[in-house]
């Protein structure tokens, strides 16, 4: 006995033999790769459609809906924060090199005022404080690596650990020479 079946790219009728079903093969007219159906048994039973439920699929759409809003509304934050990232570089760049002098003294202050902005979770105001940086690699360098070596005294960090503080200026180190 053969398998028949149709091909699914260019719907030609295509007669195969019994041992070859359940394996990939190629339409021998258009040479379109696809599944060869196991042949029908003897016993194979018949099964009958069961009836759509109005109210499950109208369910399904509406929750097929939201999927498509979510995933809508993701793609848009994600663009959205594509946006401003690529704006915080465009004015780091056009900052760099163009920053205003600043001196050890406030360099120190600021990048302490960075980290606790950070282990507050006020990312605005680290990215504020942040630019104030940019432009003086030779000033503020030193200042963080002395802030790596020594940590900082203020009372908001006690509480946050030494890896995360080194964390937060490797990332304003990342972000001001990279």
């Amino acid at each position: 006995m053969a398998i028949e079946f149709q091909c699914e790219h260019c719907e030609k009728t295509i007669r195969t033999a019994d041992e070859l079903g359940g394996r990939m093969g190629k339409c021998p007219h258009c040479g379109h790769s696809m599944y060869i159906p196991l042949p029908a048994s003897e016993k194979s039973e018949v099964l009958e459609l069961e009836q759509v439920d109005p109210e499950e699929e109208a369910q399904r759409e509406q929750l097929m809906a939201r999927t498509r809003q979510t995933l809508h509304d993701l793609l848009q934050d994600r663009a959205e924060t594509e946006a401003k990232e690529n704006q915080a570089t465009d004015y780091k760049e056009t900052v760099k090199g163009k920053g205003k002098p600043i001196d050890p003294e406030d360099a120190a202050m600021t990048v302490e005022e960075y980290v606790v902005a950070m282990a507050r979770g006020s990312l605005e105001e680290a990215d504020a404080l942040a630019v104030h940086l940019v432009g003086n690699p030779q000033v503020v360098n030193p200042v963080i690596a002395e802030a790596m070596e020594r940590g900082f005294d203020h009372p908001s960090l006690r509480d946050v650990p030494e890896a995360v503080q080194k964390g937060f200026l490797r990332k304003l180190a990342e972000y001001l020479n990279g």
